[in-house]
């Protein structure tokens, strides 16, 4: 990070972990989808002599299994948000590096939090612990954990029934795992050294 960008905001790490999430208004537009059309057989590139030939219905089980296996990058962050993060950055990733790694810590104790508050079925702290991840999730552009914590926040609003306690339970469980591949995407990228 250059010397002019720290004199302006010295805890910018701070404010970027720390703010609150953008309002309903604040958020941009969606992205345009790619319309990526399958090629005909004719055209598929011929393999090298002595690699292993798979047949076409092999290579789509092989693609199914790789995007329920392994999310993609563009999966799990929102690569606006980290690439803007990343220009903030000296081009040794220390200051992404930190950022990441004070997300974890501030997921592992919410997680920890939110278990508890499991355990007394406490939706009123569930649904403000979901408020704060979401935040964080969302400054830093890991998109699906944000998005379920925000599924979180609204279901943990509600009357506490059985019902609820189980979307509840069912959400966390989903949120853990979708911060599990947003860990090795993070743990990639701030890893990274710049050219």
């Amino acid at each position: 990070m250059s010397a002019a960008l720290r004199a302006r905001s010295p805890n910018i790490m701070d404010d970027i972990v720390k703010r609150p999430p953008p309002s309903p208004s604040d958020k941009a537009p969606p992205q345009k989808k790619l319309d990526v059309k399958p090629r005909p057989a004719s055209e598929e590139p011929t393999p090298k002599a002595g690699s292993p030939v798979i047949a076409p219905k092999e290579k789509s089980d092989l693609k199914e299994t790789e995007k329920k296996d392994e999310p993609s990058r563009q999966d799990v962050l929102d690569t606006e948000v980290f690439g803007q993060i990343l220009e903030l950055d000296d081009g040794d990733r220390s200051f992404v590096s930190a950022m990441v790694n004070e997300y974890f810590e501030q997921v592992d104790v919410t997680f920890d939090q939110m278990d508890q508050a499991m355990q007394t079925k406490d939706l009123k702290q569930i649904s403000q612990l979901g408020h704060f991840l979401k935040g964080s999730s969302a400054a830093l552009g890991v998109k699906r954990v944000s998005a379920t914590c925000e599924k979180i926040q609204n279901t943990a609003k509600g009357i506490p029934t059985e019902k609820t306690l189980e979307e509840v339970m069912s959400l966390l469980k989903r949120v853990k795992e979708e911060y599990n591949a947003a860990k090795r995407w993070l743990l990639l990228e701030s890893s990274q050294t710049c050219p």
